[in-house]
């Protein structure tokens, strides 16, 4: 995988109408910036208003004026931005587009300027606890096509504690090709932000009860020693555990503090069977780290 040399920065429209700082996605999209000559930020702001949107009953005769209006507010906020940053060295432009869905039109940014990374906040503006991922961003798991970092509100630590979660055996039909995009995308980031590295393995033995004793995790070891020997792991450090992987990444993402997990999807034509068997369906909704997905297709396409 390249470097992450031309970055997508979603920006909500929420946010810019009701905030005068900088918004968390893009302090964390400034973290991968390793170098400020070769790296582009591009800001985006997919804006939209029911109120405004054209198929909408109205008598507003000024409507189209007005959603123009609005966009134009927007791009003001977004320039500002912009303008914050190439002050501080960074190589940053901005545009808004008015977005129904808003997915596809991000969808449409990313091909249009060839970015290789999408940063997008998860915030709904509720007060759960958890943030339970919105439509729109679980369309962008499904349709984003190229990596997508899923932020939340949580900062990051320096060093950055990185988790990349691995299946050599390739359970719930995983192209063996995704967890070699889910490693170079892992190291990538390693280098883009002199992160600390984990690698996690889970086996669960106990979900083959009549397998014969060590079995399961004589095969499972085999076949991950054979997949990380593509891999230098002097610099990174790997777990191994006989847990579920749902248990297993909740555990040493509480344990080691970790502040972005990487993992994989599938697509699949219904939005329950978008992602890898139920493991990142489930934990992406409650983890309170950022994740970063990675899609076959994406590894496909280099």
């Amino acid at each position: 995988m390249n470097d992450f040399q031309k970055i997508l920065v979603v920006i909500d429209g929420e946010f810019l109408q009701s905030s005068h700082g900088m918004p968390i996605e893009l302090e964390k999209a400034k973290r991968l910036v390793s170098n400020k000559d070769s790296v582009q930020l591009h800001l985006f702001c997919g804006a939209f208003e029911p109120y405004l949107q054209p198929d909408t009953l109205s008598l507003d005769l000024d409507q189209k004026l007005r959603r123009e209006e609005y966009c134009a507010q927007l791009k003001e906020g977004l320039d500002k931005l912009g303008s914050a940053l190439r002050e501080v060295g960074f190589h940053a432009d901005s545009s808004v587009a008015w977005a129904y869905p808003r997915y596809e039109t991000v969808v449409e940014k990313v091909r249009e300027i060839q970015a290789d990374l999408v940063v997008q906040h998860t915030r709904t503006y509720g007060k759960l606890e958890f943030h339970h991922l919105t439509n729109d961003a679980w369309q962008m798991i499904r349709h984003c096509p190229v990596p997508l970092l899923l932020v939340k509100d949580r900062p990051w630590q320096d060093p950055l504690m990185i988790l990349a979660t691995v299946d050599p055996m390739h359970s719930h039909h995983k192209p063996a090709q995704l967890d070699h995009g889910i490693m170079d995308a892992a190291f990538q980031l390693k280098e883009q932000t002199s992160a600390d590295l984990h690698v996690l393995h889970a086996y669960a033995e106990a979900a083959r009860p009549f397998a014969p004793a060590g079995v399961i995790q004589t095969e499972h070891r085999q076949a991950l020693d054979e997949f990380l020997s593509a891999y230098s792991m002097e610099n990174a450090k790997l777990h191994f555990e006989d847990e579920t992987a749902i248990a297993a990444i909740e555990e040493k993402v509480n344990e080691l503090n970790i502040d972005v997990v990487v993992m994989g999807a599938i697509s699949r034509s219904r939005i329950y069977e978008a992602l890898i068997g139920s493991t990142a369906e489930k934990l992406l909704d409650f983890l309170q780290t950022d994740v970063l997905v990675i899609r076959p297709q994406q590894v496909e396409q280099e």
